[in-house]
């Protein structure tokens, strides 16, 4: 019953942590977060020529394009269990997240307008190898890809507190474990034909993974106002600070072929591994959403949310492996995913 409350100091609102009775809630939540998956991966120069500049001169319009890997919304879950304690308004709650997603975008030279493709990004940040294309240019095809996969667990305590009839708090603090994988490749190919390679013909790909795992304490607090009928608006604030290990290593490729057969005439393969280091990666979150619930009289009750998230880990990728080459620079850039949810929570008392 609640008809026990216990009054909390306070001057002006009457904070109450409610008496409740122990029991179990269940949640199964469903994301469509869009993470940010960006990779340039190549570059195509167009150039035209033209009469009558200044003086009857040659006038040379040169304009260069950035073809990039763009990101979409992807499916990912979540889960979560609650011990409500018997007393006055306690809990625990264990909660996993998970988002495994892959974005890529390819284009030839019909997309460029017949001008060879350049390669971008990924193949300068993780060093320049021998063969024939090593000039990083003059190729006909060119392709990227990103896979990130992501995965959280939370184990948090809380307390309910009410101020007044409508609004609930509901403090929480306790630790999260946190892993964010990013790879990203990057393909070229010039005169490459599988079935017939041409002597001359070479193909060079580029991979840079970055990997970062770590613990650290979290808390935030929920909100809710109650709409009546069962229906509330809610929010979320919270922020971890994870201590943790980064990995990250780079490979390179490069393959040249002689005529038929696919004969490879020469490989050089190049690979650099930054020694793995300590970081510590702040994160903040935040989620707005809508829920109805109704209770039944067997002690169960039934929950559906909806609304929108936001999360992001600061300077948690290493997308630019400029310190596995030529100096001990490192660029650092946030992981970041927003997007809807929706989800379903089962109590039972």
């Amino acid at each position: 019953g609640h008809g026990d409350d216990m009054p909390l100091p306070a001057s002006g609102v009457n904070l109450m942590a409610p008496h409740q009775e122990g029991s179990w809630s269940f949640g199964l939540q469903a994301n469509y977060f869009e993470p940010n998956n960006d990779l340039n991966y190549a570059v195509a120069s167009e150039s035209t020529t033209s009469g009558g500049g200044f003086g009857g001169s040659t006038v040379t319009n040169a304009q260069t394009r950035t073809y990039a890997v763009d990101s979409h919304p992807q499916w990912g879950w979540g889960a979560d269990i609650t011990y409500h304690f018997p007393g006055e308004g306690r809990d625990v709650t264990l909660a996993v997240t998970q988002l495994n997603s892959s974005d890529s975008d390819s284009i030839d030279q019909d997309d460029t307008n017949g001008s060879s493709i350049t390669a971008s990004g990924l193949y300068y940040s993780t060093g320049k190898g021998g063969g024939s294309a090593s000039i990083l240019g003059g190729f006909d095809t060119a392709s990227g890809k990103v896979e990130t996969n992501y995965d959280a667990v939370d184990l948090t305590f809380g307390q309910v507190i009410t101020a007044g009839s409508r609004i609930t708090l509901h403090p929480f603090a306790g630790l999260r474990y946190g892993y964010i994988d990013y790879k990203a490749t990057a393909v070229y190919a010039t005169e490459f034909d599988p079935d017939n390679p041409r002597n001359g013909a070479s193909t060079m790909q580029s991979e840079l993974d970055s990997t970062f795992s770590g613990a650290g304490p979290r808390l935030g607090s929920d909100a809710s106002v109650n709409l009546g009928s069962g229906f509330s608006l809610r929010g979320t604030l919270g922020v971890s600070l994870l201590v943790g290990s980064m990995d990250v290593n780079s490979k390179n490729s490069i393959v040249d072929y002689s005529d038929g057969n696919n004969t490879i005439s020469s490989q050089t393969d190049s690979v650099r591994d930054v020694d793995t280091n300590t970081r510590v990666v702040p994160e903040a979150d935040a989620k707005l959403s809508a829920m109805y619930h109704m209770d039944f009289n067997n002690g169960y009750g039934l929950g559906f949310e909806a609304g929108y998230q936001v999360t992001n880990y600061f300077d948690a990728i290493q997308n630019n492996t400029v310190s596995t080459t030529i100096d001990t620079s490192t660029t650092y850039t946030d992981f970041f995913m927003q997007g809807p949810f929706a989800r379903v929570q089962l109590d039972v008392a």
